[in-house]
């Protein structure tokens, strides 16, 4: 494969930038457009949608439009049983060579650059070019595999996020929002970036997501990896802060019984990743945040929706070796998008709403427009 056709497959997120979204999707438009402007993110490069184009076999495609060749319909039995024939189809084929040489060359610039050699611990996330955008058309229907280790490894995930596409739960949503279209190559790109080993991770809203007050900002936090929070799975540690003065005006200490962590490389499984393991003690009775580095966090979201023009919930984690500012990584923003298109705090007052849980993990969990 040439130095150019590489080029094409692959891009440094050194190089990436905003007006990229339509080769490397918005999450990775913007991380690179973030890094660009002086944010700490993690070191990494992308697979561009185009490097995806045709890389089936003409006999698996043909299998594929023969799964897709009618509206998706009926019930979840049936989307499960085509979502598994696709995915085995997919996951089934190699990368074609030109592809491989690309990726096992950025890889290996990524382990030098981190110093951690073959150790290095990498995120493989998909990142759609329709996702994450101002309507959250798709936004996390696909995969994110975290902990991954190894080229070979790496290779085996990037193809195992295209095929996330035809998930139960993402053939759903697009019957429901998005058309009947099956996934195609062209629709997605791949974010390989180096896994910030998290002492602390979590989301920040720049501003309220129950009420829509942009006067406060909210920060939902646990220790260790940001999974267990985005996914649902713990009560977070949760602050709420003045956007003007920086002061806080709510926390409380969530009920955190579990934590991600990074997995041993050479457990039983030999795969790595990473798992839920129970918090120690000490730790879920504690909040995994100092109230200053509550604060930094909610200066460094404000700024970055000052950047973007429009609210924003904005992913970071902490590194677990590193203090704090030095430590704080940010790993992907998107538009919010329940309030983000509603008057700002100084337009007439809307109607105060209860808090409604459901209507929360809606909006701000599975990311459903309208919710």
């Amino acid at each position: 494969m040439s130095e150019s056709d590489q080029s094409e497959a692959v891009l440094e997120l050194g190089a990436i930038r905003a007006g990229d979204d339509g080769r490397v999707g918005p999450k990775m438009a913007r991380l690179g457009q973030l890094a660009a402007a002086g944010w700490r993110v993690p070191d990494g490069y992308a697979v561009t949608a185009g490097a995806l184009e045709g890389w089936l076999p003409a006999a698996a495609q043909a299998e594929l439009h023969r799964l897709f060749s009618t509206p998706l319909s009926g019930g979840h039995q049936r989307l499960a049983a085509l979502s598994e024939q696709a995915r085995q189809i997919i996951e089934g084929q190699p990368l074609p060579p030109r592809l491989t040489d690309a990726v096992a060359a950025a890889q290996a610039r990524l382990e030098q650059r981190t110093g951690r050699g073959a150790a290095l611990r990498v995120a493989v996330r998909s990142s759609a070019v329709g996702e994450d955008g101002h309507a959250a058309s798709f936004a996390g229907q696909y995969e994110t595999y975290l902990g991954v280790s190894g080229l070979d490894a790496v290779l085996r995930h990037i193809a195992k996020c295209w095929a996330s596409g035809y998930s139960a739960h993402a053939l759903e949503y697009r019957r429901r929002f998005g058309g009947s279209s099956p996934l195609r190559a062209n629709d997605l790109a791949v974010g390989v970036l180096e896994l910030v080993d998290a002492r602390s991770a979590g989301v920040a809203f720049t501003l309220d997501p129950v009420t829509g007050d942009r006067d406060r900002l909210v920060v939902e936090a646990n220790w260790g990896l940001g999974e267990s929070v985005v996914s649902g799975q713990v009560t977070p540690d949760y602050w709420t802060v003045e956007r003007d003065s920086g002061r806080i005006l709510e926390r409380r200490v969530g009920a955190k019984l579990v934590w991600s962590v990074l997995a041993d490389a050479g457990d039983a499984t030999g795969r790595g990743g990473t798992v839920l393991a129970p918090l120690p003690a000490e730790l879920a009775q504690a909040p995994c945040l100092s109230d200053d580095e509550v604060r930094y966090i909610c200066r460094q979201a404000a700024a970055i929706e000052a950047a973007e023009g429009t609210p924003q919930d904005v992913e970071w984690a902490i590194a677990r070796e590193l203090e704090v500012p030095d430590g704080v990584f940010f790993l992907q923003h998107r538009p919010e998008t329940t309030w983000g298109a509603t008057p700002p705090a100084d337009a007439p007052p809307a109607p105060a709403r209860s808090f409604d849980p459901v209507q929360y993990a809606l909006r701000n969990v599975f990311k459903v427009p309208g919710a």
